[in-house]
């Protein structure tokens, strides 16, 4: 049986990490490309403003600072958001058909491969597409909100105490919102169904499991956050901007794949599908 059983977040968590560290070699070059991508669509200038009006005791910036602070698409750099997507979608469903035929296999065999992607293309091209307009939806609610905060508190330490609230808080709201959709690139994958179907199984099987998904995605996405912000912070006082963009890649790689395999080892237990890679060889 999987080694996932009932139990707390952690283990959902634990899980995740388990199987990209133990399969880093195999999968790494997936994300290798997003990753890039990702870190070059961040306007990591942008950000260091306002780590700059922070550090400064204020928060007094303009709607749209705010909006690229949040959204993927910067207005600087939305031409390496849109590659990113791109990149993302292709590279996410090259990662998630190999991590199908290894759980259920356990073979670390690239071939086959690319009938996996004619198959995964357009169900990965369709959610992430959902999500990414999901986000972008987030991102110009929060920037207004956090826009008018600031308009209505005028003291610097007072706007950059609720601001630096009101954001946690915001991020707390978005990974709620992922999570309820956490396995259904999954279910629509491995299952066949239609989107709607699928959406429909993959709540029905999170049942139960909800809390201890949220606080999966929530953990590693706000410390993702934290990571980001802190890096950008120290890159405003040092020259080295090379070396921040390289710690931000390898970040953006991480995350890219623990959720996938979060979604993966998350779907075969809720299903109460065995893993072929947990069985050991003897």
């Amino acid at each position: 049986k999987s080694k996932i059983k009932e139990g707390s977040a952690v283990r959902y968590f634990g899980s995740a990490n388990k199987y990209v560290l133990k399969n880093f070699i195999f999968i790494f070059l997936f994300a290798l490309i997003p990753s890039y991508f990702l870190t070059l669509a961040n306007d990591i200038r942008g950000i260091g403003e306002i780590m700059k009006n922070v550090f400064a005791g204020k928060l007094d910036l303009t709607f749209g600072q705010f909006f690229d602070f949040f959204s993927l698409f910067s207005l600087r750099r939305w031409p390496a958001a849109i590659a990113a997507f791109v990149l993302t979608t292709v590279c996410a469903a090259m990662l998630l058909a190999w991590m199908e035929k290894h759980m259920r296999t356990g073979s670390r065999s690239y071939r086959g491969l690319f009938r996996g992607i004619d198959y995964n293309l357009i169900s990965t091209f369709v959610i992430l597409l959902v999500f990414v307009v999901t986000f972008e939806f987030w991102a110009l609610i929060s920037a207004g909100l956090l826009s008018i905060l600031s308009l209505i508190i005028t003291n610097g330490i007072a706007q950059c105490v609720v601001g630096i609230a009101a954001t946690l808080g915001l991020y707390v709201f978005l990974t709620y919102i992922a999570s309820l959709f956490l396995l259904w690139l999954p279910c629509r994958q491995i299952t066949g169904y239609n989107f709607m179907d699928s959406l429909a199984y993959s709540w029905q099987i999170s049942a139960g499991r909800r809390r201890r998904l949220f606080l999966a995605v929530l953990i590693p996405f706000l410390a993702f956050v934290l990571l980001q912000g802190g890096i950008v912070a120290v890159s405003v006082y040092f020259p080295w901007k090379f070396v921040a963009f390289l710690c931000l890649e390898l970040v953006y790689l991480f995350m890219f794949l623990y959720f996938a395999a979060l979604m993966y080892v998350t779907f075969f237990e809720a299903n109460g599908e065995e893993r072929a890679d947990l069985v050991k060889k003897y």
